[in-house]
């Protein structure tokens, strides 16, 4: 991480991440090709199956269709530890109610005896206690080729919350993560969500029911640098971006951008990169192309969507902040550190026009239609006009804007006190104060007449606001 700051709307999430287990497991897709040992940070499978981490911890469990459910266990680096220095017991839940079975020491394995296992998926609780130390940690595990992998999600999908007081808004149901949300994003169908989490990865839920479809696979290991030994801090999703037709999606993790095929989620490659950490990343609508923006760098890059090769750079004041690419494509907007916003043409390095700086950094920016969003750390929606800049209206401040997300006429603004607001255009009028986040919400999207919200406590809540959708 930089050491000056983080970005602000990730601040919270990493610190509350430090003090949580559970870790990230994906598709298993991705295996290792670095040895174990310090200095290697690395989740991706060894044996085949779904890792999750618990505490310094990781393990990877699997199933397979004759019922045999195993668990490895590995330490922070991954290296092995015996199978005889931890005993437990895994609960499946099966067609008949759940069944808790005893694990003993199997090769270099745990490992129970279940009955035939059918279906695509199983869930499996452990309950282990390893070198006299409970650890305990759920997993949705593949059964077929067919199944989804998880670990360290909410295995039991959403869950309905009670009837909301009349003429009060509630989630229709919530999804409980065990580490910090930091970014939403949907498909344009309204069909999919994608959900980060701090340590967990990003997982992909069916709407509007919110059930797990499947977990991206873990990146590929990485050395960390610096003495042997030094762990790695929590890794952080900073943003997500779905190409225009939903097949692909570009994760900024940390310093890496990592492409997927958003139906397996399986990892495509590694994309080049601009140094450092990145901070914000836009997909073109044509999908030719990317706009990604790094901690300490004042240029916006324009990259190859297909393996991140530059194809031009846009500079502004200081830092590259939040960026996004006009529904033409061409025309883009950068945001600086110093809260000024850039519009370039899109085959030009020279800006257009620049908007006059806005009260903090200008980390999040959404076009929608003929005008420019610009959240505020001062909590205003502020509307610009798209072509010349010129100030359209701004709405009601309050706590510091995170996300934005658009839909037709409504833009729904994140926020760090908890709250979710729905806003209609071009006024920035606000229709609806959703308020049931405790905690900083990092990530929003829309899904078709579904508001998906996310945060720093992990809660992901699922709105049905079809009526303010059928309204404008």
């Amino acid at each position: 991480m930089p050491a000056r700051r983080l970005l602000p709307l990730l601040a919270l999430a990493v610190a509350a991440a430090c003090g949580r287990d559970a870790d990230r497991a994906g598709a298993s897709t991705t295996t290792s090709t670095v040895a174990s040992g310090p200095g290697v940070h690395d989740h991706t499978p060894h044996h085949g199956g779904v890792v999750g981490m618990a505490g310094d911890l990781h393990l990877e469990a699997l199933a397979a269709p004759d019922g045999r459910v195993r668990v490895y266990l590995t330490d922070f680096w991954r290296r092995p530890l015996p199978a005889a220095s931890a005993t437990g017991t895994v609960t499946l839940e099966l067609a008949g109610g759940e069944r808790e079975l005893p694990l003993a020491a199997a090769g270099d394995a745990l490992e129970a005896a279940a009955p035939p296992l059918a279906a695509p998926e199983v869930t499996a609780r452990f309950a282990l206690a390893v070198g006299g130390r409970p650890v305990e940690m759920d997993f949705v595990l593949p059964v077929g080729a067919a199944g989804a992998g998880a670990a360290g999600v909410p295995v039991h999908g959403c869950i309905a919350l009670a009837e909301p007081p009349e003429g009060t808004r509630a989630p229709r149901c919530t999804l409980d993560f065990a580490r910090p949300v930091t970014v939403i994003a949907a498909t344009a169908d309204g069909t999919l969500a994608l959900v980060a989490a701090v340590d967990l990865g990003v997982s992909a839920w069916r709407l509007p029911a919110g059930r797990l479809a499947l977990a991206f696979a873990a990146p590929p290991p990485l050395v960390v640098p610096g003495p042997e030994g030094l762990q790695a801090h929590p890794e952080s999703a900073n943003d997500v971006a779905l190409s225009p037709d939903g097949a692909g999606a570009v994760v900024a993790l940390e310093g890496r951008l990592l492409r997927y095929t958003t139906a397996t989620g399986r990892l495509a490659r590694e994309l080049s990169a601009p140094r450092g950490v990145l901070r914000s990343v836009a997909w073109s609508p044509d999908g030719a192309s990317l706009l990604v923006t790094a901690f300490y760098d004042a240029n916006a890059h324009l990259v190859r969507a297909e393996d991140g090769a530059e194809i031009r750079r846009f500079a502004v004041e200081r830092e590259a902040a939040g960026v996004a690419f006009a529904p033409d494509g061409q025309r883009i907007a950068v945001g600086s550190e110093l809260g000024s916003v850039a519009l370039f043409p899109i085959d030009s390095a020279t800006p257009s026009h620049v908007l006059p700086a806005m009260p903090g950094p200008a980390n999040v920016l959404r076009f929608a239609g003929a005008h420019l969003l610009v959240g505020g750390n001062d909590g205003a929606l502020r509307v610009f006009d798209a072509e010349n800049g010129a100030p359209v209206a701004q709405g009601p401040p309050g706590s510091g804007i995170t996300r934005l997300a658009v839909a037709g006429r409504l833009v729904a603004s994140a926020h760090n006190d908890g709250s979710v607001l729905v806003s209609a255009l071009p006024l920035a009028e606000v229709r609806a104060t959703l308020a049931w986040h405790a905690h900083q919400v990092l990530g929003i999207a829309w899904a078709g007449p579904v508001l998906v919200s996310g945060d720093t406590a992990g809660h992901v809540a699922l709105w049905d606001v079809g009526d303010l959708v059928a309204s404008h």
